[in-house]
């Protein structure tokens, strides 16, 4: 039975000349039974509403059917008459008044994608403005410390010859600390030599006095 049918399918395209393909559209008179062959004998497939697409396979002018297929691969034969080529008119009347839904709304999601827009544009600029001076202040540390990274062989030299000067004048002071506690004990053995010389000055003033003293008078008492 099988082998029949196929049989019978391939004897159809031969008669009905080369297969070819386009899409056509049922017409907008009513719904329309898809069989599974070429006559009112055949089983329904498939009943097509109005407006329908379909792929027309090939089309018999003998039998006046068109072999057709689905948009799910189904295929089957409707008669030819109920094909046409461009959508059924209230198809067209529906996506016209579709479209003219949309174009109703449009300004208003067009100007609430404006304000969107120009929102983010707004935030866009402050980013890159805000971008701009942080990168100046960026190029502005990267010489600050370029200039610093220049500087470090002088300052380890000024480094270097500070702690030099601190040595010297370390010694130094030593030095000098050194002189005059030298000084000091000079002074000290100066003046413990003055004070001897005076207190044995004194001490010879006191015994040398008294004989001047009687001496005096002696010559005094014998000028009479």
């Amino acid at each position: 039975m099988i082998g029949r049918y196929w049989f019978g399918l391939l004897l159809w395209a031969s008669l009905s000349g080369v297969a070819w393909a386009k899409t056509a559209y049922i017409t907008d008179q009513g719904e329309f039974n898809l069989r599974s062959g070429e006559s009112t004998r055949y089983r329904i497939i498939r009943v097509l509403p109005s407006g329908a697409a379909v792929e027309v396979l090939a089309n018999n002018e003998s039998t006046g059917y068109s072999r057709v297929r689905l948009a799910d691969g189904t295929l089957g034969f409707i008669l030819t008459r109920y094909l046409q080529d461009e959508p059924a008119a209230r198809e067209h009347l529906a996506a016209m008044q579709a479209r003219l839904d949309e174009l109703q709304q449009a300004p208003d999601q067009l100007a609430s994608k404006l304000s969107k827009l120009e929102e983010q544009h707004s935030t866009l600029v402050a980013e890159h403005e805000a971008t701009i001076k942080r990168n100046e202040e960026l190029e502005q540390e990267l010489m600050e410390i370029r200039r610093s990274a220049a500087n470090v062989v002088n300052i380890t030299q000024e480094r270097a010859a500070l702690q030099e000067d601190v040595a010297r004048l370390t010694r130094k002071v030593g030095e000098l600390e050194q002189e005059n506690l030298e000084l000091r004990n000079r002074n000290n053995q100066d003046w413990f030599l003055t004070g001897a010389a005076v207190a044995g000055g004194g001490v010879l003033a006191g015994l040398i006095l008294p004989h001047l003293r009687w001496r005096r008078r002696r010559s005094y008492w014998s000028s009479f």
